[in-house]
């Protein structure tokens, strides 16, 4: 298991993609195919951009790898507002559990002391190990 990756940022728009350039080095740096970078990437803008979501003026994304997930954690959020969206696929509406479920394997609310935070991880078998010669 590796060391999470943490970034801080502020929470607007311009910083995102911040994020974004990180997540994509990550990807690289563990030769991820651009369908599965896409995927994590979809996932966390469709969270970072929400206002619904966020809850304030800073933003924390943590990645990890461990053994064949990558894991993002985005928080502190709104997590009642997110466990509504997460719950709620009624229908052919597209909402944030139905879109989340195509992109990841894997997304929860974990509580923490520094409020709701959610989780998001995709398998991704065969990763390459950082640092690893290919």
């Amino acid at each position: 298991m590796t060391r999470p990756i943490e970034l801080r940022i502020p929470n607007e728009r311009p910083y995102h993609g911040v994020v974004r350039l990180v997540v994509g080095g990550l990807a690289a740096r563990h030769d991820l195919s651009y369908e599965m970078l896409e995927d994590l990437q979809l996932a966390l803008v469709t969270v970072l951009e929400s206002d619904t979501y966020t809850a304030g003026p800073e933003v924390v994304v943590e990645l990890e790898v461990d053994g064949d997930a990558i894991a993002l954690c985005v928080g502190p959020l709104h997590g009642d507002a997110v466990r509504e969206e997460l719950g709620a696929s009624d229908g052919e509406a597209l909402g944030l559990g139905r879109l989340l479920g195509t992109l990841v394997e894997d997304a929860r609310i974990e509580t923490r002391e520094d409020g709701e935070w959610l989780r998001l991880a995709k398998n991704v078998r065969g990763v390459k190990a950082a640092g690893a010669n290919a």
